[in-house]
C-alpha cells in the first residue's frame, strides 16, 4: 500500500492543527448539506403523498355523488346539470392527479415546461367516414438508425385521428407518420407526435377550446352542446364533453396564475364579489357560495381581471387574496373588507355609483325633492370625469380639484343641513348617512388622478358571471368553482384587452403542453399575438 509521503503535510503543529480544523468543518459542511437535501427531499415525498391521498379521496367521493342514489328534489334538466358538473370534477381531479404522478416518477429529471400526462382510454369512438380530413404528415428526423447508422426502410405508416373544430364545421386531423425499421440491427422507430393539450386523446386543442367557449362565453350547458354535435352528425357524449372540459380547464388554470401575480404589481384594485351556487350532492340543493373579483385600473395600460372563488363572503377571502399587497383598494360599502383598511397598508377609496344608488332608489320609491337634488349634483361630478376622461393623471387630478371639489364641498354642507331636516331612520336619512360616513373615501380620487370616481369597471367584468348562472345554475363544488374563477379570468382579460377568446384558447392550448414555464408570460391575453395575424 502507498502510503502519503510525509512532505505532504505540514511539519509545524500549528499549520498541521489549521489543516485539521479546516477538513472538519469542511465535512461538517457537506454533512450538513446532505441532511439539508435529504430533509427537503422528505418534505417533498410528504407533500406529494398526502396531495395523492386527497386527490384518490376526491375521485371516490365524486363517483359516488355520480352513481349513488339521486336525490328526487331534482327537475330532470337540473339532473343533466348535475351530472355533467360531477363528471367535469372527476376528469378535472384525474388530470391533476395525474399530473402529480407525473411529476414525482420525473424528479430526478426535472423540466422547466408543463407536460401533458398520459391517461388510459377505453375504446375511442371512430370519427364518421363524411367528415373533411386534413393530412398532416411527420418526417422522420435522420433516416439512419439512431442504434447501428444503417438506413431505415418504410415498412407502414401510424395513423392517428384528432376531432377539430373550425367555426361552423368539423373535420378530422390524420396525422401520418412513416414506419421505419433498421435491417441490420432490426430497430423500429416512428416520429413522435406533437404533445397534446389531452394526451392520446380524441380532439384537438381548438376542439377542446370549442367546449370551453361555448360552456363559459356562450353559456351553453353540456347536455346543450351534445344535442348541437349530434345534429352535425358527432355522437360525443356529455361523459366525454365533461372531460375535455375538466381537463382544458386545467391547463388554463396555470396561466391564470400568472394573471393573478401581475395583478397584484398594480398600486390601484377594484374589488367586488357575486354569489355563485354550488352542488351540494348530499342534500340535493345547493349553497351560496362567492366568486371574488379584482381588477386593475381603469386607465392601466393593460387591464386584467382575476377572479377568485371562496365558500362564503367572510372578509379573511379578500384578506388572503391580497397578503402583503399595499396600495389603493377600491371597494363598495361591503364591510368584509374593513380588515383590510385597519391593517394600514391598504387605503380605502370610495365608489360614487353606490352613493348615487342609494338616492336613486328612494326616488324610485317616492320621488323625493331631496333625492333628486342630491342625483342633481352627483350628475354634475360626472360630467366632469366624462370630458376629462381621456387626460393624463396630472391633468385629472389638477382638473378635478379646480372643478369637483368646490362642487364637493358645497354638496357635504348640504348633506349635513338637510340631514337636521328628515326623520333620522328614513330611507333618505340613511342614504345621507351613507355618503357622510365615508366622506374621505370619495375624496380620495381628488388626489389621485388613476383613480376611477367609481368601482364600475370592475362590476362591469361580472357581467358574463350573471348571465351563466341562468344558464348552467351551478358550479359542481368548490374546486369546480376555482376553475371557473381561473377560466373567467382569463376570459374577462381577454375581452378587456381586444382579444377573441376562442381564438385565444386554441392557441395557448396548442402551446401549453410544451411551453416553458419561464415563458409563460408571453401567453398572457396581453402579451399574446394572434398567429393568424402575425
Amino acid at each position: 500500500m502507498k502510503s502519503t509521503a510525509p512532505d505532504a503535510l505540514p511539519t509545524h503543529p500549528d499549520a498541521l492543527r489549521d489543516l485539521v480544523l479546516q477538513l472538519l468543518r469542511q465535512q461538517e459542511e457537506k454533512d450538513a448539506e446532505h441532511a439539508r437535501q435529504l430533509a427537503v427531499k422528505d418534505r417533498y415525498l410528504t407533500l406529494r403523498d398526502e396531495t395523492i391521498a386527497r386527490l384518490e379521496m376526491t375521485i371516490a367521493k365524486l363517483k359516488r355523488w355520480r352513481f349513488g342514489q339521486r336525490s328526487e328534489k331534482l327537475s330532470p334538466d337540473q339532473i343533466s346539470l348535475w351530472e355533467e358538473a360531477l363528471e367535469t370534477e372527476i376528469a378535472a381531479v384525474e388530470s391533476e392527479l395525474e399530473a402529480v404522478l407525473a411529476e414525482s416518477a420525473a424528479a430526478k429529471q426535472p423540466e422547466s415546461a408543463p407536460r401533458a400526462v398520459p391517461r388510459r382510454h377505453p375504446g375511442r369512438m371512430k370519427l364518421p367516414d363524411t367528415l373533411p380530413r386534413v393530412e398532416v404528415r411527420h418526417d422522420p428526423e435522420s433516416c439512419t438508425c439512431g442504434q447501428c447508422g444503417g438506413p431505415l426502410e418504410t415498412i407502414g405508416e401510424a395513423i392517428s385521428e384528432k376531432l377539430d373544430y373550425v367555426p361552423g364545421h368539423f373535420q378530422v386531423i390524420r396525422h401520418i407518420r412513416p414506419k421505419l425499421a433498421c435491417r441490420p440491427c432490426g430497430t423500429l422507430e416512428s416520429p413522435a407526435l406533437p404533445a397534446q393539450v389531452i394526451d392520446k386523446g380524441l380532439p384537438t386543442a381548438r376542439m377542446v377550446a370549442q367546449v370551453l367557449t361555448a360552456k363559459h362565453v356562450d353559456h351553453l350547458p353540456l347536455y346543450r352542446q351534445e344535442t348541437q354535435y349530434l345534429r352535425a352528425g358527432i355522437p360525443i357524449s356529455r361523459a366525454t364533453l365533461c372531460s375535455w372540459l375538466g381537463q382544458g380547464e386545467y391547463w388554463l388554470s396555470i396561466l391564470a396564475e400568472a394573471c393573478k401575480m401581475a395583478l397584484l404589481e398594480g398600486a390601484i384594485l377594484h374589488a367586488d364579489e357575486t354569489p355563485l351556487p354550488v352542488l351540494n350532492p348530499g342534500s340535493g340543493k345547493t349553497h351560496k357560495a362567492y366568486l371574488w373579483v379584482y381588477r386593475s385600473q381603469g386607465d392601466a395600460p393593460y387591464p386584467i381581471v382575476v377572479f377568485d372563488y371562496a365558500p362564503d363572503r367572510k372578509g379573511i377571502h379578500p384578506q388572503g387574496f391580497l397578503g402583503g399587497w399595499q396600495g389603493i383598494l377600491q371597494t363598495d360599502d361591503y364591510g368584509g373588507y374593513d380588515a383590510l383598511y385597519r391593517k394600514g397598508q391598504i387605503t380605502e377609496a370610495g365608489c360614487w355609483a353606490h352613493v348615487r344608488r342609494h338616492f336613486y332608489d328612494v326616488n324610485q320609491s317616492a320621488p323625493s325633492p331631496v333625492a333628486q337634488t342630491a342625483l342633481l349634483r352627483i350628475h354634475e361630478l360626472y360630467e366632469i370625469e366624462a370630458e376629462i376622461k381621456d387626460d393624463p393623471p396630472e391633468q385629472k387630478v389638477l382638473a378635478r380639484q379646480q372643478r369637483a371639489e368646490p362642487l364637493l364641498e358645497s354638496f357635504w354642507t348640504w348633506l349635513n343641513d338637510t340631514r337636521t331636516q328628515v326623520a333620522p331612520k328614513s330611507a333618505i336619512a340613511k342614504a345621507i348617512g351613507y355618503a357622510l360616513k365615508r366622506r374621505k373615501a370619495l375624496t380620495l380620487y381628488l388626489q389621485e388622478g388613476r383613480l376611477s370616481i367609481d368601482n364600475n369597471p370592475v362590476e362591469r367584468a361580472l357581467r358574463g358571471v350573471a348571465i351563466g348562472r341562468k344558464n348552467f345554475l351551478f358550479a359542481g363544488n368548490d374546486a369546480g368553482g376555482e376553475r371557473a374563477a381561473a377560466f373567467y379570468t382569463l376570459i374577462e382579460t381577454c375581452k378587456l384587452n381586444g382579444v377573441e377568446p376562442f381564438a385565444y384558447l386554441c392557441d395557448v392550448l396548442d402551446k401549453l403542453p410544451t411551453w416553458p414555464n419561464k415563458r409563460l408570460h408571453e401567453l398572457l391575453p396581453w402579451n399574446w399575438k394572434n398567429p393568424a395575424l402575425a
